[in-house]
């Protein structure tokens, strides 16, 4: 999530109780002043995963061994060649 602001909602019962449904429901709600969409109240807290199937097991297995083959010393030489070579990426800012 990006940098929030925590905002203590326990004095306005009305936003706790829209809180709490879109909680319940998994369902964002937009908040609207005078016809204007001006906030977005989404659920925070990760889907549940679904549980795992025998096919989900079985292609995990599968791939086990694929890169066998490659050369990952050439792998290394290429990835770091090619980001010297590229002189036009964007600086990364701190």
């Amino acid at each position: 999530m990006t940098n929030t602001t925590p905002i203590d909602i326990t004095s306005f019962p009305e936003l706790a109780r829209i809180v709490a449904e879109v909680e319940a429901t998994r369902t964002p709600r937009k908040l609207v002043l005078h016809n204007k969409p001006v906030a977005v109240i989404s659920p925070v807290a990760a889907k549940k995963q679904r549980e795992k199937t025998k096919a989900d097991y079985e292609a995990f297995r599968a791939a086990a061994g694929s890169w066998k083959d490659v050369d990952t010393d050439a792998l290394l030489t290429d990835i770091y060649e090619d980001r010297r070579r590229t002189n036009n990426r964007t600086p990364v800012k701190l």
